[in-house]
């Protein structure tokens, strides 16, 4: 995996100072979001999520077109030191809890849905990140290509199934849930409750459950969020 070569997810997870209000931080934040949709194009994701485990924890899910390239330019923005400036000025922050990056898988899944462009800017968008560890590369491989395979049916059949997308971790998380080089990301965005159940649901997907069972696997992630509307999932019409 090439981190300069392949587009590459971003999960940076804080918890919110005691003093500080998590939609105070969301509001703050949100301001270094609009300049990035207005002035980043490899930027393509840039949104922060409220855990629903951790009341106090948001988590910044990020993505860029040219990876390591694409996150440099986005730290040298003046915006980006903006809000590093005002969050230490006013202690926002008490800690970050987690920082993890992960190259796409090539052909697997999506990351957008064009036609839906109202989602950009959007809360309350459920969010699913699953990250797994498997005991050799032809079972990923397997798991990946039965999971891509399924992400085919879901775009046909499944309007409301928001992302469907994955990616390899580049290197080990120095801090939160201990992912390894290698692990596979797994993320899912419903645009309601009611379209995460017609997906967990779905006769196909039922059916696939008993072949994935089938493969030894290590579930190191497994977290719900939801948007908080500040940001943006995609940014096929920029503003």
């Amino acid at each position: 995996m090439d981190k300069n070569a392949n587009p590459l997810t971003v999960l940076f997870e804080v918890e919110v100072r005691d003093t500080t209000s998590v939609t105070e931080w969301v509001d703050v934040w949100g301001e270094r979001a609009l300049d990035a949709l207005a002035g980043e194009p490899e930027t393509t994701a840039y949104e922060a999520l409220t855990s629903e485990a951790q009341e106090r924890q948001v988590l910044v899910f990020e993505r860029y077109a040219r990876g390591q390239t694409s996150i440099d330019a986005h730290q040298q923005r003046p915006a980006h030191a903006q809000l590093q400036e005002t969050m230490g000025a006013r202690n926002m922050t008490r800690r970050r809890v987690m920082s993890s990056l992960f190259a796409d898988v090539d052909g697997y899944g999506w990351w957008a849905r064009p036609e839906r462009n109202e989602t950009l800017c959007v809360g309350d968008v459920r969010i699913t990140f699953l990250v797994t560890r498997f005991p050799d590369e032809e079972t990923k491989a397997r798991y990946i290509q039965l999971t891509g395979d399924h992400a085919r049916y879901c775009w046909d059949n499944e309007p409301d199934t928001l992302i469907y997308g994955g990616g390899l971790a580049v290197r080990d998380s120095d801090r939160g849930p201990g992912i390894r080089e290698g692990d596979l990301l797994f993320v899912a965005a419903f645009a309601d409750d009611a379209a995460a159940i017609k997906h967990r649901d779905d006769p196909v997907h039922v059916a696939l459950q008993p072949k994935l069972a089938e493969l030894n696997r290590e579930r190191i992630l497994a977290q719900s969020y939801l948007t908080s509307g500040k940001g943006f999932l995609w940014a096929g019409s920029r503003r």
